[in-house]
């Protein structure tokens, strides 16, 4: 059986609970996953759909029989995805998730069942729903068609609408203790690396690894060191990064730069105020851009900051 069917370890006791909830038929139509980045809300949210699909299920869903092997092809008829769009002139996923998706989604759930089964639907994120959407979805969820089960998506449950919020029972995914993380993960050093910077989140780490982006980031952190030494021009490291990761690495800066000020016992009240300094303009960098500022602009001032307020003193 694929492990797609299956929880992730640290989350084997919430699987409990909610088959239980399965089986004793107690189930509440609306769930709303919440948790960081990177903790595995769609593996159990998959997991969760697979299982309430199943022909089969025992402790999980079988894998085998035909709403599994549907599922697993991405075919099952009371399966829904509900996602943002692509808009066709840019490419791009669009803002929000569209009124007409979420219309569309109820009339779904309306119709007759396949198999006799549940109809099971997955809004991610659910942070996407404007308030139109919202609206639309509050219909469903509270006159909801007979075994029919939304399950919801969100990293910032906060950004929801409390109207929303207050008719989806939360269940809270949480960021699990380093010893089950590095379990899965391994226990390389890159793997304790990529889990700090991930902030605990297993999943996000694993994608850090994979990606090339760890490696990337400890070349940032070389030359954000370089600069602070005053043994790299800090325009000459923002061409290298260049205008189509400038956004990543203005993301990234903040949770370095609040690495650095963790040392504070090794830092000068200069190089303390500097780094707090920093982290600030940082984040007004990462706010101008979502006013359509130059993400460029934006790293070359801020690399430029950083290597005047390091001058006085070098930076740990």
């Amino acid at each position: 059986m694929s492990d797609l069917f299956k929880p992730l370890p640290w989350q084997a006791a919430l699987w409990g609970r909610m088959t239980a909830l399965i089986t004793e038929g107690r189930l509440a139509h609306a769930l709303l996953l919440a948790g960081p980045q990177g903790v595995g809300k769609r593996h159990f949210a998959r997991a969760l759909t697979s299982f309430l699909l199943c022909e089969k299920r025992d402790a999980y869903a079988c894998g085998q029989c035909r709403s599994c092997l549907q599922l697993s092809a991405g075919q099952h008829p009371n399966a829904f995805l509900l996602q943002r769009e692509v808009d066709e002139k840019t490419g791009k996923q669009k803002r929000d998730i569209a009124i007409e998706q979420v219309r569309d989604l109820g009339e779904r759930l309306t119709l007759s069942s396949h198999y006799g089964q549940a109809k099971v639907a997955v809004i991610d994120p659910a942070d996407a729903l404007n308030h139109n959407g919202v609206n639309a979805l509050l219909k469903t969820i509270e006159e909801p068609p007979p075994a029919s089960y939304l399950i919801l998506i969100s990293e910032r449950p906060q950004a929801l609408l409390p109207t929303l919020r207050s008719r989806c029972q939360r269940v809270r995914m949480a960021v699990p203790d380093a010893a089950s993380a590095m379990t899965w993960l391994g226990e390389g050093k890159n793997e304790r690396d990529a889990l700090e910077q991930a902030h605990g989140a297993p999943l996000r780490a694993r994608a850090l690894i994979e990606s090339g982006e760890l490696e990337r980031r400890r070349l940032w952190a070389s030359e954000m060191a370089a600069i602070a030494a005053q043994k790299r021009d800090p325009l000459a490291f923002a061409g290298a990064i260049g205008k189509d990761d400038a956004t990543v690495f203005l993301e990234w800066l903040p949770d370095w730069l609040t690495q650095q000020l963790r040392q504070q016992a090794r830092l000068d009240a200069a190089q303390l105020r500097g780094l707090e300094q920093m982290i600030q303009e940082t984040f007004g960098a990462l706010q101008r851009l979502r006013s359509n500022a130059n993400p460029q602009l934006q790293v070359e001032a801020l690399l430029i900051l950083w290597w005047r307020i390091s001058r006085p003193a070098r930076a740990a």
